[in-house]
């Protein structure tokens, strides 16, 4: 009887063993790799496309598309073409409201605007235009715009900067525009730059590339970021730094989570690719767009689907 206990004994022991042996290399083998989160690519994303027209090729053309990667469905709008255009890839963004209903032209403000105060937008959403009256919204008659943007965390808030170096804010919706404040004058010159992670103005040294407040200009090296992710322009740095790209000419957002979407504008249907952080392939994502792409020159911007 002892010999049999003992023997049950270690045949139980040894039954314990095993069982904890298949459980740990079950448990090791059961743990998911990290997946990259693709559920971007089902909201509409705001693209913004750069074409030149005229004979020869003098005039700049921006079409902004609404575009959903995973059903393919887009709509574009296309503004009217300007013969000076003066944004900097960088700046786009400040050419769009930040709740993406409507944007104004790359050219800064007209002679024209700046003697009637009238500021044209043009919407992204019906097709529409309206005009700001800024000298009636300041309530002021000496107000002569001469640089606006949008500001790109309020949801229709413009900056505007006058002759006198006043910063005016004003919702695009309606109400009075308040002073926000003024701009440092004496050796200094406003050059319609603005921040574009901040929206708000600077101007230049007349003597060198300083400016007020410092960062701005050719110093500006930090990424432009929106919805918690970084702007990665065609051409831009960030986005050479990237495995070779899909595309011959695209633009890329890479989101708060580390994951790359690229989109190519080499035909008049988009494609979208993604790239897992720290990932050395990119992958196909959803299906092309509708043909609603021009002959792009430039491809500055790419804003995310918003939060709901």
């Amino acid at each position: 009887m002892v010999a049999v206990v003992a023997t049950l004994l270690v045949v139980a022991g040894c039954g314990d063993l095993e069982v904890k042996s298949k459980a740990d290399d079950n448990k090791a083998q059961s743990t998911p790799s990290p997946k990259t989160d693709t559920s971007a690519g089902e909201g509409n994303w705001l693209l913004g496309i750069s074409s030149a027209d005229g004979d020869d090729g003098e005039t700049n053309v921006t079409t902004y598309i609404t575009y959903n990667p995973s059903t393919g469905q887009a709509t574009a709008r296309q503004l009217p073409g300007v013969k000076a255009s003066t944004t900097m890839p960088t700046q786009a963004p400040l050419l769009v409201s930040a709740d993406r209903n409507w944007a104004i032209l790359d050219n800064g403000i007209s002679r024209g605007e700046e003697r009637s105060g009238k500021l044209k937008l043009y919407s992204l959403t019906d097709g529409s235009t309206k005009v700001v009256d800024i000298r009636d919204r300041a309530g002021k008659d000496d107000v002569r715009p001469i640089g606006w943007a949008f500001d790109p965390k309020r949801a229709d808030t413009l900056r505007v900067v006058d002759t006198k170096n006043r910063v005016w804010v004003v919702n695009v919706a309606g109400g009075k525009a308040s002073q926000e404040g003024s701009l440092p004058k004496g050796p200094w010159v406003f050059t319609n730059g603005f921040n574009p992670n901040t929206g708000t103005p600077w101007v230049e040294s007349i003597t060198d590339d300083r400016t007020k407040p410092a960062g701005n200009g050719v110093a500006f090296k930090s990424p432009v970021t929106r919805e918690g992710g970084t702007v990665l322009a065609n051409g831009s740095e960030g986005l050479s730094e990237l495995p070779a790209s899909p595309c011959r000419l695209g633009a890329a957002y890479t989101d708060d989570n580390g994951a790359t979407w690229a989109f190519c504008a080499d035909q008049p249907t988009l494609e979208t690719y993604y790239l897992p952080k720290d990932g050395k392939e990119w992958t196909a994502y959803g299906k092309p767009s509708t043909a609603v792409a021009p002959v792009a020159s430039g491809f500055p911007l790419v804003l995310p689907p918003q939060e709901p």
